[in-house]
């Protein structure tokens, strides 16, 4: 599939429904938005994509290839550091009590794990 066929195609997440309100993060899908005890966040496109892949299979560990291929795509020339960066960019957006919900997996990668946010 060309770029161009790839960039008319709607994101597989607009079809999602939006996460119920007990979620600390709540994420919406067809707007693009994310909540986080009832802040909605500025992100990037990315970075959304980014937080919806990690909050909708949590406690699941993503490698930094995995989450390069799932979030850029497969032809992504990115490294690893470009995960790093983002991550830690979102990490400061969640802000205190929800950073660290997303867990560094030394050597490996990153996990989402909901029940490390701030009571």
């Amino acid at each position: 599939m060309s770029p161009h066929e790839m960039s008319l195609r709607p994101p597989r997440t607009l079809s999602r429904p939006p996460r119920p309100a007990g979620h600390r993060v709540a994420l919406d899908y067809r707007r693009r938005t994310a909540v986080v005890e009832g802040r909605e966040l500025r992100l990037t496109g990315r970075e959304f994509e980014l937080l919806a892949h990690l909050v909708g299979r949590p406690h699941q560990v993503h490698t930094r290839r995995q989450l390069l291929v799932s979030v850029w795509g497969p032809t992504c020339v990115g490294g690893g550091r470009t995960v790093d960066v983002h991550i830690a960019r979102l990490r400061g957006k969640l802000g205190p009590g929800h950073r660290e919900t997303i867990v560094t997996v030394r050597h490996v990668g990153y996990a989402y794990d909901p029940s490390r946010a701030a009571a």
